[in-house]
């Protein structure tokens, strides 16, 4: 496991994000974008597997998640998520780097592409939900209104961490990796989840589908081959909808790609990296 850099990007938010370095001089940059309730530290895997590629990774807490300020008022949306990977990407002085989300992170990636393509050279959007039903803009609001819950200890916390959804082959020792780096201390010095509830939105925030469409630069759409959150018909739908995207999927995998199948996962970002222009 290569252990990556810490760092925060000051201004309101404050963003964290986490880099691992190439060690090509001037190497290309990818840029990953975690989903909901997630966190930088779950691209950890992706990035031991683009060790090998001469790719600077960089990944990226969004604003209520992981080390990153939560906002109040709350400002979840994809477009403000797209102001932080716009931040970064200037902050950093990255150079068009090709920036992939996974799930809400995707719908996130999608909206900066569509607002700040001149900063990418390239998106992939990892399992997205190309279209909302009322009964998932349903669950995403109870989940918003659950109060959040502190664990007296560490332990207790780590028993009770679920994946959403709660699926794919992923051992309980990655699990519990996963739920450590999750969890942070309260104010009352117990453990709870390193997210804001608030973040939780319906409908996507964006009509995906049509960002889809008008996306101008090269797309690239990575569906997990059982995903209940990207359906086989609206990941067909959506890739020939744009003669600038193109659709991979991984078989017999879960929505959660970046844990259950990180090798391959991180093989399709690389191969499509590799064919866009801006390659060394």
């Amino acid at each position: 496991m290569t252990a990556p850099l810490n760092g925060f990007i000051a201004g309101s938010p404050r963003l964290h994000y986490l880099d691992w370095p190439s060690g090509s001089p001037g190497a290309d940059t990818v840029v990953l974008v975690h989903g909901n309730s997630a966190n930088a530290w779950w691209w950890q895997p992706v990035a031991d597997a683009l060790a090998a590629a001469p790719l600077r990774v960089t990944a990226l807490d969004l604003r209520g998640h992981g080390d990153s300020d939560w906002v109040r008022p709350p400002a979840y949306a994809p477009h403000a998520y797209a102001d932080d990977i716009a931040r970064l990407i200037r902050e950093l002085g990255l150079v068009r780097p090709v920036v992939a989300g996974h799930s809400m992170g995707g719908v996130a990636t999608l909206a900066f592409a569509d607002r700040f393509a001149q900063l990418t050279r390239a998106i992939v959007a990892i399992d997205v939900p190309v279209s909302s039903t009322p009964r998932r803009n349903r669950y995403l609001r109870r989940l918003k209104a659950l109060p959040t819950v502190v664990y007296p200890d560490l332990a207790t916390a780590q028993r009770s961490f679920r994946l959403m959804p709660d699926e794919g082959a992923i051992s309980a020792s990655v699990l519990a990796e996963v739920a450590r780096k999750s969890l942070g201390r309260s104010e009352d010095g117990g453990y709870t989840m390193k997210f804001d509830r608030e973040s939780f939105f319906g409908s996507d925030g964006i009509d995906v589908a049509a960002t889809i469409r008008r996306i101008g630069i090269p797309l690239l759409l990575i569906r997990a081959g059982l995903s209940r959150i990207m359906t086989a018909e609206g990941a067909t739908l959506a890739a020939a909808s744009n003669p600038l995207a193109r659709l991979v999927t991984i078989p017999e995998a879960h929505h959660h790609l970046p844990r259950e199948r990180p090798a391959e996962l991180a093989q399709e970002i690389e191969s499509f990296a590799r064919r866009c222009p801006a390659w060394r």
